[in-house]
């Protein structure tokens, strides 16, 4: 095979944008996609492929070599499997699933079914991303102490509005929908999550889902981790308003995270480190030396997409495989449980 045969699942927000995006890789021929909204046949005519109504039939009828799952969160298993009987690689929107059964489920298929499967958790594609990790994990700070993140910014009345309003539902929410970006990229740059306990508030919507939280994490390294996060509040301390990949939301050149180590600490997304550059000379009364790093960026979206065509081709194999991404699911649920708890939560 020169090109890989794709489906898609679902034509709504994400579905389209990922739509676009594999119309633009060289490796993929996207050949069809389904939705069970028939109005959106018509962006299956924009984007010059197949348009159904069910993905059953567009498996039954389409010669694919692979599918990619942008479906509601509920529906991740249940579709993953009868693609995987079907023996088609996956590529499925983050979360893998709405709970950590399910997730457990969609594993097994793929297993028995022998296919691939990779798991949308776009941000460990990031240039960014992937410099983090490699500073920290390759000692640049010296042994970790912790990390803080900011996750903050107003969502307007539109995002709940019609039928987006089952994200002020339970099952919605920031934790559920947004924080687990975050604690992907913290594991993925820190390590994995040993405890965490949440403190969550409604206040400011009185919503049922929580608009703020306070979360503390522990690392298995020992690390500390704090979190903050509102989407009720006017601010651009979040990744969405520092890294400027979302084309769609207003974004400064500012900070999200900052990782602290005995030797050095590490502002994100402005990739700045500060540590003491004279040994003899540390501590809070002598000046701090500040390194920068160039980093070329590419889109994470394309990037993530070129790779599932090379698994589908048989050339790689997943980065974010589903058992790495139900470890981000187990520890983003625990933090929503603790919550709801209010008692700190072992993983």
């Amino acid at each position: 095979m020169d090109k890989a045969r794709i489906g898609l699942v679902g034509l709504g927000l994400m579905g389209t944008a990922h739509a676009e995006t594999l119309k633009k890789i060289d490796l993929c021929d996207l050949v069809a996609a389904s939705d069970a909204d028939g109005g959106r046949q018509k962006i299956a005519a924009e984007l010059g492929i197949n348009f159904y109504k069910s993905h059953l039939e567009m498996i039954r009828k389409e010669n694919l070599h692979g599918v990619v799952i942008a479906a509601p969160n509920h529906l991740h298993t249940p579709i993953g499997i009868d693609c995987a009987r079907k023996g088609l690689h996956l590529f499925v929107e983050k979360p893998i699933a709405q709970s950590v059964a399910d997730a457990n489920r969609l594993i097994e298929a793929v297993a028995e079914y022998q296919v691939q499967m990779l798991v949308g958790h776009q941000r460990r594609f990031s240039s960014l991303v992937e410099k983090a990790r490699e500073i920290v994990t390759g000692g640049g700070l010296g042994r970790l102490v912790g990390v803080t993140v900011t996750w903050a910014l107003l969502k307007p009345e539109s995002y709940y509005a019609g039928p987006l309003s089952w994200r002020k539902e339970k099952g919605g929410g920031p934790i559920l929908i947004n924080l687990i970006h975050e604690i992907d990229n913290l594991r993925h740059i820190c390590g994995e999550i040993d405890e965490v306990y949440a403190q969550v508030g409604n206040k400011v919507r009185n919503f049922p889902v929580e608009d703020t939280a306070a979360i503390s994490l522990r690392f298995k390294n020992g690390a500390l981790g704090t979190i903050f996060l509102a989407d009720c509040t006017p601010s651009l301390t979040s990744w969405e308003g520092t890294t400027g990949e979302n084309p769609f939301l207003y974004s400064d050149f500012g900070n999200c995270y900052e990782f602290f180590g005995t030797e050095g600490s590490l502002l994100f997304p402005q990739m700045k480190r500060r540590y003491y550059s004279d040994p003899s000379k540390t501590g809070w009364s002598f000046p701090i030396t500040e390194q920068g790093y160039k980093i070329s960026r590419e889109d994470p979206y394309v990037r993530e997409l070129s790779h599932f065509c090379s698994i589908v081709l048989g050339k790689d194999i997943p980065r974010i495989s589903g058992e790495d991404a139900r470890r981000t699911l187990e520890a983003t649920l625990a933090i929503l449980g603790s919550g709801q708890t209010g008692q700190p939560i072992r993983l």
